[in-house]
């Protein structure tokens, strides 16, 4: 590859991106790419930035902007038309897909966006990655147009590029934003660099001597330190540098020295809370605003504040925002509400920016699941985050402020003049911050040519301090630190002195956590579990295999650990043998991309998967299994899953309910293994049916899961070997019980046969209805349909006192607002369970035959903090009220009135159990 002519640096920022580009072979000021852009139907402008927004237009509108538009995008349009329909068709336009990148509960490579809406077909949908790399991919092809004619050494791809990122961005959300730019064609040398270290970079190209910019101190000798307050649409972020006193005819030495936690607030903060404080003149204080008019809100609320911003003018200067009418809902017509630019400084400063004291800490909803939406900070006070960050930490001489919500200069000193009361002295010095809008993407390219022409530069290793999960036996987990804070980048670490031993040919977790709170951890540090200190990642759940095998099934290996920071800055782990002979290395490639299933943010501290029961009784119990699954039935010998259960207990010394999830998935091993034998009558099919369902349930949970519900898959989907209504009913019951392992194509094509019977006629089979309730990844469309039939169907049985439990659970399911497996994009309209509740208002819940309704609207009015998912507020006060008068506990109902954090047992009544910690320590 030949020398780069340019430095490039990108800001993928969460509300504006930019690109900017420093000359290599010259000393001349970086400049900003002017991006090419729809602005409005018909005209294409020029700006600095391009809004980090992307509309799916309808195919009309799609045909009059023609085949590509100035980015090069055919399906999407990226930047300030996209960023004006979001006030317009809120539905089709995606907003914030950076903040998506760093949402663990969410599958970041799954289409769900734009969140929250049904106007687009499910493959219309994008993923936070393929939204990311549609913006990334428009300022690679404006680039391209600009420089095509000049030769190939201007091509992109022949520049060294630099994406920057949030510091506080861990491994998994930093791996993911380089496959949103791998996916757009940019070089496989793309590096990151954190947003406020590049705001900083660009503050020092402009001064020679950034010593001279500090301020004095008593001691000369003592470094100087600096703190860069970065607040962006999605995210706080806070970084400090530290400026060494420099040695005669050098430059002084800068160092970073600590980041702040992931901080989901920012500019997007200010424009929900802007749209709650305007939402009442709009509704007349009655209820919420929901849906399209909540989105349209949303968006003009995030235009009056960036025109607000943008200057100075008296208090009582007032700004309109309009919403238009939307027949028979709550605006009737076109309204205009106002809102002062005194009351938009009152948000800002008592909402966001209050003033507090050093020892202020923001507050946590501890033991909550994260919110199905983008998980926004609890506090939503930027100066507490702030101020927890400081606290402990070096007195700050000065403040650089970043990111276009710092705009006003009285915000600005605000802050240092609250850091200088926390330090119990004068405010610290104002450094003063120039194109806050473009200073990432300056700084990111200066900083690469610094680099390149090995200059001195910031020294910024590992931002965070990584651990890795460990077992201690008979105590509870802890945590090794693998990769210290501020380890530099290409420098391995080896943990080779410390008694690890992994274990061999059984399937097993690796677990990493992240701390910004343990900067003087050292490699092989051994810290406790602490959820308030450590960020647990999503696990990597392998098995490392000895040929061969050991005859132990316990069988461990010495090893020792290495980690490194690649020169791209990405997190690289591999276990080492210990033991003679050729070396074997293992890389653990953690898999950075977690499953949508919420059980993966169950953060476990004690190893849970230990077989319960000694294995050669689980070896005696699979051989009585295969035995009598294997040869016909006796005379007078019966054969039925319940009987064959009992025998295991007997054989394993356990009830069944204690086999842990080790055991159940060794005994259906066996049961794999004999499945030919289903077709020696109904009652061996039979029975092999309600095995595999007791066995894998639920479908997913354990490493092999996947290869499991495959193998079953393909044993099942040709038919049963004895059709008939008996066979299907216990393929009901399987399915069910295994609803989570099942994808959408396969659940779908088990109801597609059934929909006749589901959706037409009264007979359904109650164990067909059942598992259709459980079945939580089908369509929206066809939900609402599943929805509407149990309906009916269940008030007719009401009316007439028949059997309706089934119909009852099953809408229960369809109508839950907290799916045990599937994504929040699968949960129902709020509509639908107002119109259940009013069918079903008039029966008596309490009486037993109608008791299950208790837990339908426990499960279908749950708030979760969700305009498009949550129930109004009244409807849920007047449902749980309803619940209490039927006998339900209030500490039930609580679930209803508020956020209540789901509980653990909640969860592994749905999910499997983890693996244990791949790695031991003596």
């Amino acid at each position: 590859m030949s020398t780069p002519r340019y430095a490039i640096g990108i800001d993928l920022g969460t509300s504006n991106s930019a690109l900017a580009y420093a000359e290599l072979g010259g000393d001349g000021p970086a400049e900003v790419l002017a991006v090419a852009q729809w602005d409005s139907e018909g005209r294409i402008v020029e700006a600095e930035t391009l809004p980090s927004a992307l509309l799916r237009p309808d195919p009309d509108l799609a045909g009059r902007l023609g085949a590509a538009g100035p980015g090069g995008e055919t399906t999407w349009v990226v930047g300030r038309m996209a960023r004006r329909m979001a006030g317009e068709t809120p539905g089709r336009v995606v907003i914030s897909a950076k903040s998506w990148l760093a949402h663990h509960a969410a599958d970041r490579a799954a289409a769900f966006l734009p969140w929250g809406d049904e106007t687009l077909d499910p493959a219309e949908r994008i993923s936070p990655v393929q939204a990311s790399a549609l913006i990334l991919a428009h300022l690679r092809a404006v680039w391209e147009t600009r420089f095509a004619g000049l030769g190939p050494d201007y091509a992109f791809n022949a520049q060294d590029v630099t994406v920057t990122v949030p510091a506080s961005f861990d491994p998994v959300a930093q791996r993911l934003t380089l496959d949103a730019a791998a996916a757009a064609g940019f070089p496989p040398t793309t590096r990151l660099v954190e947003e406020p270290q590049a705001a900083f970079a660009w503050w020092l190209e402009r001064h020679d001597d950034p010593w001279a910019a500090l301020p004095a101190s008593a001691d000369a000798k003592s470094p100087r330190h600096v703190v860069v307050v970065d607040i962006g649409g999605g995210t706080s972020d806070f970084s400090l540098f530290a400026l060494d006193p420099a040695q005669p005819g050098s430059a002084p030495r800068i160092r970073r020295v600590a980041v702040s936690d992931h901080i989901l607030l920012g500019g997007d903060n200010i424009d929900l809370a802007l749209a709650h404080r305007l939402e009442p003149g709009f509704t007349n204080g009655f209820d919420r605003l929901t849906g399209t008019p909540w989105d349209h809100l949303v968006a003009r609320c995030r235009d009056l504040k960036e025109r607000a911003l943008s200057g100075d003018g008296p208090a009582e200067e007032s700004f309109p925002v309009a919403l238009p009418g939307r027949g028979s809902s709550l605006i009737a017509a076109a309204r205009t509400v106002g809102l002062r630019r005194d009351e938009l400084e009152s948000v800002l400063f008592d909402g966001f920016f209050p003033t507090c004291d050093a020892a202020a800490t923001p507050s946590r909803l501890t033991g909550a699941v994260q919110s199905w939406g983008l998980p926004y900070a609890h506090d939503s006070a930027v100066t507490h985050h702030l101020a927890a960050f400081l606290a402990e930490r070096p007195r700050v001489d000065a403040v650089l402020c970043n990111g276009g919500t710092l705009t006003p200069p009285r915000l600005r000193q605000h802050l240092a003049d609250l850091i200088g009361g926390w330090q119990g002295g004068p405010a610290p010095v104002l450094l003063e911050p120039h194109r806050l809008d473009l200073a990432v993407a300056l700084g990111a390219a200066c900083a690469a040519r610094r680099r390149l022409r090995h200059a001195s530069r910031i020294e910024a290793g590992a931002g965070h301090a990584v651990f890795l999960e460990v077992h201690r036996p008979g105590e509870a987990a802890a945590l090794v630190c693998l990769l210290p804070h501020g380890t530099p980048p290409e420098r391995e670490v080896e943990l080779g002195d410390l008694d690890l031993r992994l274990r061999v040919n059984r399937p097993v977790r690796f677990r990493l956590h992240i701390s910004t709170r343990h900067e003087n951890a050292l490699a092989g540090t051994v810290l406790p579990p602490d959820p308030l200190t450590f960020q647990a990642l999503p696990p990597l759940e392998t098995m490392v295999t000895l040929d061969p095998a050991p005859d132990d099934a316990e069988a461990t290996i010495p090893v020792a650990l290495t980690a490194r920071l690649n020169p791209l800055g990405l997190l690289q782990v591999a276990c080492r043998a210990l033991e003679a002979g050729p070396p074997r290395v293992w890389p653990l490639d953690f898999d950075l991309r977690p499953d949508a299933s919420p059980a993966e943010t169950l953060v476990e501290t004690t190893p849970r998967l230990e077989p319960n029961v000694a294995p050669g009784r689980i070896v005696t119990g699979g051989s009585d299994l295969a035995d009598r699954l294997f040869r016909p039935v006796g005379k007078g010998e019966k054969l039925a899953a319940p009987r064959l259960l009992q025998t295991l207990e007997q054989i394993l010394g356990l009830p069944r309910a204690q086999w842990n999830g080790s055991v159940v998935r060794a005994l259906w091993d066996g049961l794999e293994a004999e499945g030919d034998g289903r077709t020696l009558s109904v009652e061996h099919e039979e029975t092999w049916l309600g095995l595999a369902g007791y066995f894998l349930r639920p479908g997913f949970g354990a490493a092999g899961d996947i290869s499991r519900m495959d193998s079953l898959w393909r044993r099942i989907s040709p038919g049963p070997c004895f059709p008939g209504k008996r066979i299907r009913l216990h393929q009901y019951i399987l399915w069910r019980r295994l609803a989570g392992g099942l994808s959408r194509d396969r659940q779908e094509a088990l109801l597609a046969p059934e929909r006749d019977s589901l959706l037409t006629k009264n007979n359904a089979s109650p164990e067909l209805v059942r598992m259709a309730g459980a079945f939580e990844r089908v369509s929206l469309d066809l939900k609402t349909a599943l929805a509407e039939r149990f309906l009916a169907v269940a008030v007719d049985l009401m009316r007439e006192r028949q059997h309706v439990a089934p119909y009852l659970a099953a809408l229960g399911g369809v109508l839950n607002r907290t799916p045990l497996y599937a994504g929040p994009d699968s949960v129902t309209a709020p509509a639908l369970v107002e119109r259940a509740f009013e069918a079903l208002r008039d029966f008596d819940w309490s009486e037993p035959d109608f008791s299950e309704a208790q837990n339908l609207f426990l499960r279908a009015a749950r708030a979760v903090e969700d305009r498009r998912i949550d129930l109004p507020d009244p409807l849920r006060r007047k449902i749980a009220s309803r619940l209490e008068k039927g006998g339900v506990a209030p500490t039930r109902t609580a679930r209803l009135r508020e956020i209540v954090p789901v509980e653990r047992a909640e969860r592994l009544g749905g999910f499997g159990e983890d693996l244990p910690p791949g790695l031991i320590l003596s």
